[in-house]
């Protein structure tokens, strides 16, 4: 009985990673031809040298807060009528989400190789850079796992204010975008030492700074947290009409 459960999650990951993987592998070669063509011919980004990993990891935030938002919206009312639970749903909506971002920075930095690859041969000379807050000696991997956890939170905080809508209506929706803001606040807090609220930023609140460990342990236990809330949110949500 709980291997007949574990398959149709695993099913429902599946499904679930490719139809989102079929939306990003629209939206990753938009970007790279935004950035090639930045890059080539904008001087300022030539002199400030990011690399694509970098570019592509702050539209991705975006990115993943909307089709987070998606996920009840177009998924939900979906598996609840074919039979499927909705703790299978969250179980294989979190697998799936969490392998969407780390899909997205992994193919970002092989697109990024490439491109190093090309600069080896010819005049183009791909940017090399990190954000100015990644303070690690690691070119390829610890970027693309942090930058892979921040970007899940930011799904994870659209799913909850979906789920806050679907669970207590128009209210719900009020009170989940301020914890949603809340919970993308905390987590660039943590990484890029400031907050996503402008309002706060006239508290002028001192910043703490956290080392590289810290940032990542307190990024998984934000993980942990949301996901929880959205298990909480998704475990009796009524499902709506068509």
């Amino acid at each position: 009985m709980q291997a007949k459960k574990n398959t149709v999650a695993s099913k429902v990951a599946t499904d679930l990673f490719f139809t989102q993987m079929k939306w990003t592998l629209w939206y990753i070669p938009i970007l790279l031809v935004v950035y090639l063509l930045l890059y080539l011919f904008t001087p300022e980004m030539q002199a400030e040298n990011w690399n694509l990993i970098s570019v592509i990891y702050q539209p991705t935030k975006i990115y993943m807060l909307v089709i987070g938002l998606l996920t009840i919206m177009a998924f939900l009312t979906y598996y609840v009528k074919n039979g499927i639970t909705r703790k299978d749903y969250f179980i294989g909506s979190s697998i799936a989400a969490t392998g969407v971002a780390f899909s997205i920075m992994i193919i970002a930095a092989i697109l990024a190789a490439v491109l190093a690859l090309i600069g080896s041969f010819t005049a183009f000379d791909p940017g090399t850079s990190q954000m100015d807050f990644l303070n690690t000696t690691s070119v390829w991997l610890m970027p693309v796992l942090v930058y892979s956890l921040i970007i899940l939170c930011y799904y994870i905080a659209g799913w909850m204010v979906i789920g806050g809508y679907y669970r207590f209506g128009g209210w719900g929706l009020l009170v989940f975008i301020v914890i949603g803001i809340l919970y993308i606040s905390a987590v660039d807090l943590l990484w890029e030492n400031d907050w996503t609220l402008p309002l706060v930023r006239l508290l002028n609140i001192p910043m703490p700074v956290l080392s590289l460990s810290i940032s990542l342990v307190c990024t998984l236990l934000l993980i942990a947290a949301g996901l929880w809330v959205i298990r909480l949110l998704t475990k009796r949500m009524p499902i709506k009409p068509e």
